[in-house]
């Protein structure tokens, strides 16, 4: 809290610290000056949907990431540059395996069932993600955040709009530019979990507590062989009969077993490199931009990666005055491989719940094939071994495709059509062989899986545009027509039983039958209507109204079709009599606008009635055929979500630009699966239930703090986002949601996926067991988990659970500085959030219990209650407690975090020795990623890695990033 506190402070000081050197070195500015500051804000272009604007002339909330943020970055994906750059604009890594996307949301999540992710267009082409596209190769990258900017997408603009316009080609002879880097990184963090010496003190504690328990007369002094002797164990010396129940290992401590960080072995230093090549040109009537990039990532974890190749080709031709055409090809090739690492019961999981004692013979190998399983540990097979001998490889070929002609008509009058196609195939081939499984379970043999994943989107559009200007009013106006298919086809299958591990195709099993096989498709299909019409005024005065009228195949007949508008306004100050000669200022501008969305992102199908496979009865045998599987539902719409916006815009001396934007956004006819009676052969329904609001603040700020030989730049920005639920159906009961529907409550009145959970306050002593005044749960004894009678009934049982928080946070921000003197730069950048809540489930699943010695725990268990004299941090319980299973406070973590996010050190070559080279714009530089974070989450690695609900189970960990690059032009 307190170093969020300082970072608003910076903000403000350097506010009032560049007013202070305007006062000092600036006089009485020239005209010219005065001009330039104008236009510089007029004539800056933003893309919106469905053309470009003016900035002084957009009339909504539109925020754009700068290259030069991201150019020197190790990113592999364009979405990874959103990341602290844009008010209201919140990007979260659930997992930092290679190639993963980030979840992305745009002021707040407003659906429950149906999707919050933001639409993506490239170069107006809408697409599933921005895999295709290599970050060397985006111009700009726009956010469209309220209605009146994402309504003329229709039922897609609901959750925001992410824009990416990538480079073009230019006139003059071939340009070409080469950039690449090389990084290595480490594991950003290690999660704290016992050593082997905490372990063994841990194990040998619960196991003398059963020991002394299980006769009178027992002692915990008892040694081995007194044990085994008690067991009639003849051979004491064979640890594998030991009853490990009641005996301890009497060679812990000593070097005749292996001592072992799971973790240290598990992740290691992995490479990271891109390397890209472009070249653009052309003459005034045929551009072209081209460029290839290769891309490889060595996953931390062992035997995991990812690794990349892009092509893309941008050609742009005029054939005649009137006559425009040009053609796009994005084609991409990316390969992924390694067992599944994060996840619920995935290797990571596994290895973190790893004994961290083991055999000398097997050591890290633990179970694997032939070798020995420790005694004293579970069943769990070696995740080393796993990862090295398992296959899990992905690969996939996306080919990004588009043409467009326009006709100019008249002057200011075009019609374009354009046609686009984005076609993934997807192969992921899966193999367990005989030797990866333990050989102690009977009919152990090798598995095979094979599933190929077709994805097809298709898209037409028609577009007629016309501008004209009419002493000093303006107008333009815009009508389209849009037509999209989309199928997706996914075959899978799954045997087992092979001759030879290195024949792993299905014609080469042994067995009789197929373990899985399924073929599934689906097809959806989206036509639409728009226009919109922009008017201004002087410059001054501007105004703008959309509709779009979409049909999706997702609905019933009765619903096939949505309406969605949008209309506001903005008021330049500035440039009215009583401002416009005033030096200082060089933007004011007031803006409101109001619109309506949808959102059809449930899936296919659900308001008709589906069948599955079943089997009927007739003449007393069984006959396969078709049974109903869900029931229909005619009624089912869009969801629907209004918005309002209020934005301020403000710039001073040409050198601070200041944006602020309130908004309120409610998303009525949530999409919800809804339980019904029994008796209509059916348990569940999609139904139109429910409402959302979302209101917040955003703030942006961009400075020229020096301007000198020694530039110094700042941009910040901080959004605030309050999150509500309104209404859930006729009689608005709360749904329980998360892990097994019980760590998340969606109730009226409360924001969504708030935290439903038991309140741990402490661990009984012996005189809270004694006093009946303190509620407990049944069975309780001195060192188990205290709870918050929250309903003051006396005891502990399920109506103690209540509301602690949500994953929402109270405010989220990103701070930049940038610094240049002759030929260095550098770059700092810090993001962060205040407040919301992760809950680990990971951390839980570890140590939930505190029972039994055959897995490890958290390291707080180092610090747990051992009598009343040691209670130890007055937080971890007892050993073999009887609460483990609640859900409760104790993985709940304060999300609060600030982390240094990049560093970027660069150097630009003097053009006399590039030019010796033969080269030009040589820049070399070292680029430090994920340097520094300061947190409070312990059951996990990363905040920031759970899931839309705020729960973690084991994400992939971050990394830490070292890299040098190199890019120059010839």
């Amino acid at each position: 809290m307190k170093k969020s506190i300082i970072t608003l402070g910076i903000l403000l000081s350097t506010t009032s610290f560049i007013f202070a050197q305007e006062k000092e070195t600036t006089g009485k500015a020239s005209d010219s000056t005065k001009s330039s500051n104008k236009t510089k804000d007029i004539e800056e272009v933003v893309v919106i949907a469905y053309g470009t604007q003016k900035k002084g002339e957009v009339t909504g909330s539109v925020g754009k990431v700068s290259t030069a943020s991201f150019k020197d970055r190790p990113i592999a994906r364009v979405d990874q540059a959103l990341t602290g750059q844009i008010a209201g604009v919140k990007t979260r890594a659930t997992s930092g395996k290679p190639g993963e996307p980030l979840e992305i949301r745009v002021r707040g999540s407003a659906s429950i069932a149906a999707s919050n992710s933001p639409l993506y267009v490239v170069d107006g082409m809408v697409v599933e993600d921005m895999a295709n596209v290599s970050p060397d190769d985006v111009q700009s990258i726009e956010v469209l955040k309220d209605a009146a900017s994402t309504a003329m997408y229709g039922s897609r603009g609901s959750n925001g709009i992410v824009i990416v316009t990538t480079k073009k080609g230019v006139s003059g002879k071939p340009s070409f530019s080469f950039s690449q880097y090389y990084g290595v990184q480490t594991i950003e963090k290690k999660l704290d979990i016992m050593n082997s010496a905490e372990w063994i003190d841990y194990a040998t504690e619960s196991i003398n507590k059963r020991w002394v328990a299980l006769s009178p007369g027992n002692s915990a002094s008892d040694s081995y062989a007194v044990r085994a002797n008690y067991f009639n164990l003849a051979n004491t010396t064979d640890y594998n009969l030991a009853n490990i129940t009641y005996m301890v290992d009497p060679r812990w401590g000593t070097n005749q077993v292996a001592n072992i960080d799971w973790q240290d072995a598990f992740y290691r230093p992995a490479a990271i490199q891109n390397y890209q090549l472009s070249v653009r040109g052309g003459s005034q009537n045929v551009k072209y931009a081209i460029s290839a990039a290769y891309f490889d990532q060595e996953g931390m974890a062992l035997n995991t990666g990812f690794n990349r190749f892009n092509l893309s080709a941008v050609i742009d031709v005029n054939i005649s005055d009137k006559w425009k055409a040009g053609i796009t090809l994005r084609p991409s090739y990316s390969q992924s491989y390694g067992a599944a690492v994060d996840g619920k019961d995935n290797e990571a999981h596994k290895m973190l719940s790893m004994v961290p004692v083991a055999e000398l013979s097997a050591g890290l190998y633990t179970n694997f094939w032939k070798n020995t399983r420790y005694r004293w540990a579970g069943s769990t097979v070696s995740p080393i071994g796993t990862l090295e001998n398992t296959t899990n490889d992905t690969n996939e070929f996306r080919l990004l495709s588009s043409m467009y002609m326009s006709y100019d008509i008249l002057p200011g009058l075009n019609f374009k059509i354009s046609g686009g196609a984005t076609n993934n195939y997807n192969i992921n081939t899966g193999y367990i062989p005989t030797f990866n499984l333990v050989t102690n379970i009977p009919g152990q043999v090798s598995i095979a899986s094979r599933r190929t994943v077709n994805y097809n989107r298709y898209l037409g559009e028609a577009l007629l545009n016309y501008k004209k200007t009419f002493g000093s009013h303006s107008i333009a106006a815009l009508a389209g027509y849009s037509a999209e298919n989309y199928r997706i086809t996914s075959q899978y299958n799954r045997n087992k039983g092979f001759a030879n591990d290195d024949l792993k195709t299905f014609n080469f099993t042994q067995s009789a039958s197929v373990l899985n096989s399924e073929y599934t498709a689906s097809e959806q299909m989206l036509i639409s209507l728009f226009g919109r019409v922009n008017y201004d005024y002087q410059k001054k005065y501007m105004l703008f109204a959309s509709i779009r009228r979409d049909g999706s195949s997702r609905f019933g007949w009765d619903n096939l079709y949505g309406t969605f508008a949008a209309f506001g306004g903005a008021w330049k100050m500035d440039e009215e009599e009583f401002l416009k000669d005033k030096s200082w200022l060089s933007n004011l501008k007031l803006r409101y606008s109001w619109g309506e969305n949808g959102n059809n992102n449930i899936g296919d199908y659900r308001a008709f009635g589906t069948l599955a496979g079943g089997n009927y009865s007739f003449g007393g045998g069984l006959s396969n055929g078709l049974v109903p599987s869900t029931i229909r539902n005619p009624n089912l719409t869009w969801e629907k979500t209004q918005s309002s916006d209020f934005g301020f815009e403000l710039g001073l001396f040409n050198r601070i630009d200041f944006t602020a934007d309130y908004y309120i956004k409610k998303t009525n006819d949530l999409l919800l699966q809804q339980p019904i009676p029994y008796v209509t052969g059916y348990n569940i329904m999609w139904k139109n239930v429910g409402s959302v609001q979302n209101k917040g603040l955003e703030f942006d700020l961009s400075t020229k703090n020096l301007t000198g030989a020694f530039k110094w730049n700042t941009s910040a920005n901080i959004a605030f986002n309050n999150n509500k639920v309104l209404q859930l159906g006729s009689d608005n009961a709360p749904i329980y949601t998360g892990f097994s529907s019980s760590t998340n409550i969606i109730k009226v009145g409360e924001e969504l996926n708030s935290f439903y959970l038991y309140e741990a306050i402490g661990v009984l002593s012996t005189a809270d067991i004694n006093n009946t005044g303190v509620a407990k749960t049944n069975g309780a004894i001195a060192g188990d988990v205290k709870y918050k009678d929250f309903n003051g009934d006396g005891k502990i049982d399920e109506n103690d659970r209540h509301i602690i928080g949500s994953p929402t946070p109270d405010y989220y921000w990103g701070f930049t500085n940038t610094f240049s003197y002759k030929n260095f730069d550098l770059s700092v950048f810090f993001q962060g959030q205040k407040g919301g809540y992760s809950y680990a489930l990971l951390g839980r699943a570890i140590d939930r219990t505190g029972m039994g010695t055959t897995t490890n725990v958290m390291g707080n268990w180092a610090n747990r209650w051992r009598s009343d004299a040691d209670p130890g941090d007055g937080k971890t319980p007892r050993l073999d407690g009887t609460t483990g299973s609640l859900l409760d406070t104790r993985w709940l973590y304060d999300a609060t975090y600030i982390q240094l996010k990049n560093v970027t050190l660069g150097y630009n070559f003097e053009e006399e020795l590039a030019q010796k080279l033969k080269i030009s714009n040589l820049r070399v530089y070292v680029s430090l990623e994920n340097v520094w974070r300061k947190d409070h989450y312990y059951g996990g690695y990363n905040p920031e890695s759970v899931q839309s609900d705020g729960t973690d189970y084991g994400a992939y960990p971050n990394a830490k990033v070292f890299m040098m690059g190199l890019n120059f032009n010839f």
